[in-house]
């Protein structure tokens, strides 16, 4: 009868906690690469829309500002204010003072700077510089998507086949 070694046991033992923690690891890292191929292409759209919302934002808040400044001259020429009444009406016949800018260019009726005067000074807009790791761009590409999802899945194949037995 053939006698075994105390410590053959352990180590046999110490060999399946090693297979099943790799069986592991392949799942993980398997899962890790199909769920960022299909998240970081969302991620990369969502700083893409958000961009676009501050845009948005940027042209919104001059178009108030312009609507601010129009109004504030309709109010100031419907309320009979005397210094912008005075100033158009300066400017209308071409007697502006030293201190003070036409509102309307003189001699040049159909080119007034009543509108370059009224409109805010632009804000300044955002731009877009997305920064993005090897991984974010391997999944943006299409092509090299599906080799990344097809090493995800081979890797969780791995992980959830079971450890060879030797006979």
């Amino acid at each position: 009868m053939e006698q075994s070694h105390p410590d053959s046991q352990p180590a046999a033992q110490n060999s399946d906690w090693a297979s099943e923690i790799a069986r592991w690891g392949f799942f993980a890292c398997g899962i890790v690469l199909v769920v960022a191929a299909a998240i970081l292409p969302l991620n990369a759209d969502l700083e893409w829309t958000r961009h676009q919302r501050d845009l948005a934002l940027v042209a919104e808040q001059e178009n108030f500002a312009r609507n601010e400044s129009y109004a504030g001259m309709i109010d100031a020429i419907e309320n009979q204010n005397p210094d912008t009444l005075r100033l158009l009406a300066q400017s209308n016949m071409g007697l502006i003072p030293a201190s003070h800018d036409a509102l309307v260019s003189p001699g040049y009726r159909s080119d007034p700077m009543m509108f370059e005067l009224l409109e805010p000074a632009a804000l300044e807009r955002p731009v877009f510089e997305p920064q993005y790791s090897r991984l974010e761009k391997m999944v943006m590409v299409p092509k090299s998507r599906l080799w990344v999802i097809a090493g995800g899945m081979l890797l969780v194949l791995i992980g959830v086949l079971p450890a060879a037995r030797a006979k």
